[in-house]
């Protein structure tokens, strides 16, 4: 019966799919944005496939540690649904008679977590919350975060096309194809959670920009605190973009891009003097986590696609030096000297597409305009601050590439906003808008 429930809850959305307005006036036939649905389904049952059959431990796997703590919470409506709702909620959650649920996640609390909230809490929330359908059935989770992620793929997507009039093949490979994006963030992992929220935040920040309505601006911030507690760094990285965004409406393309570099700047600034402006030191938090993930690399056996990453000080020189090298990190590994697995093979060919993208910007290039540029700087913000982040961050090459995907549908929307189609078109069969 477990296979059979998930097949009625696919074939469920499916039908929401066909019946829902929000999918309506795509440019697509209905049945494009089925089959687009049904790929997220197999990006995010290929990774948990992945991690159950192909890696041999289980227990370290975030798809399952994060699956089974979503169950222990909902085992406390055998005994209490109040106590259930404080565990969801987190509302009166420090109640000693929920430490025995918590010590059973064995990930609720972090050894060292540097004052920051823990996001993986949130992902094992939605886990217990889904359990009350699912009674534990992993399929309808999965389902149910395939459908999430395509909602928020297809929110960011309606969202490019009416602000930039991308071209609607080049906007689907954008927001739906990119492979790694397709597998990361489809399945039960917390950047599936953030594709839902970051799709659905830009798409009502979109909808302000062209007219302000209160129920917009209230949902908008409601995704915007839905991406800050699914994953924590994502936040401070989206939104100065966003402040550019609406300041930058009025400006012509050299304003915006003085107006990208100050809000840069002031951001750095403020990190600097973190300590003094909130008493709380941001580089001295960021210095310390890169410093504990590099220890961890170091010390886990078979960790076949760590590298060797500069350390980071809790100072100014430090930050500075090592921009060059986390960029280089995001965009560009794995190299090929670090393939070592066919996961590993598909991401080195990933970023070969990547190297051929940027050579066609590069030779078709046409400067853009209007919204158009807005969109692409606000893009080329959010990606570089990401992408500099995690490269600077992470010294494992799979791991950047999960914690990349969330901005490559922004950095190939923004690449393909740079062609000139009108010189492509010999090339390609596009349709030209």
């Amino acid at each position: 019966m477990t296979y059979v429930f998930a097949i009625l809850c696919f074939l469920l959305f499916i039908v929401l799919i066909f019946k829902l307005k929000f999918f309506r006036k795509s440019g697509f036939k209905i049945y494009i944005l089925a089959i687009l649905f049904s790929l997220k389904f197999i990006g995010g049952l290929s990774l948990y496939l992945i991690y159950t059959y192909y890696y041999e431990d289980k227990k370290t796997s975030d798809v399952h540690k994060y699956f089974r703590a979503g169950c222990v919470l909902h085992s406390a409506t055998e005994e209490s649904y109040a106590d259930y709702f404080r565990l969801l909620t987190g509302i009166q959650g420090d109640r000693e008679n929920l430490e025995k649920y918590y010590d059973q996640t064995d990930h609720w609390t972090r050894q060292n977590s540097y004052g920051l909230f823990n996001d993986s809490r949130t992902i094992m929330r939605f886990n217990a919350l889904l359990c009350l359908v699912s009674r534990g059935n992993i399929f309808i989770h999965i389902i149910t975060m395939a459908f999430m992620s395509f909602l928020g793929a297809f929110a960011l997507f309606k969202a490019i096309d009416k602000l930039t009039g991308l071209n609607k093949y080049l906007n689907v490979v954008a927001c739906f194809l990119i492979p790694s994006c397709l597998f990361w963030t489809s399945g039960l992992l917390k950047e599936g959670l953030v594709m839902f929220a970051l799709g659905f935040a830009f798409y009502y920040m979109v909808k302000i920009y062209f007219k302000f309505k209160i129920l917009d601006f209230i949902l908008f911030l409601f995704f915007l605190f839905l991406v800050g507690i699914s994953k924590i760094h994502v936040l401070p990285v989206f939104l100065p973009m966003v402040v550019f965004f609406f300041i930058a409406k009025r400006f012509k393309t050299r304003g915006r891009v003085l107006i990208l570099i100050s809000i840069s700047l002031l951001g750095f600034m403020a990190i600097v003097l973190s300590d003094k402006i909130i008493g709380y030191d941001i580089m001295a938090a960021i210095a310390g986590k890169q410093n504990d993930f590099i220890n961890y690399t170091e010390l886990e056996e078979g960790q076949t696609s760590t590298f060797k990453l500069t350390r980071l000080e809790p100072n100014v020189k430090s930050f500075l030096k090592i921009i060059p090298e986390g960029l280089l990190n995001s965009f560009f590994r794995p190299f090929p000297n670090e393939i070592n697995s066919p996961v590993i093979l598909l991401s080195f060919l990933e970023v070969l597409f990547f190297s051929l993208v940027l050579i066609f910007t590069i030779i078709f290039f046409k400067k853009p305009d209007g919204d158009r540029m807005l969109f692409v700087l606000f893009s080329l913000g959010f990606v570089l601050y990401l992408f500099l982040l995690v490269g600077a961050y992470t010294p494992n090459s799979g791991a950047i590439v999960r914690y990349r995907s969330i901005g490559l549908p922004f950095l190939y929307a923004m690449l393909f906003c740079l062609w000139d189609l009108e010189k492509l078109k010999k090339l390609l069969p596009l349709k030209i808008r």
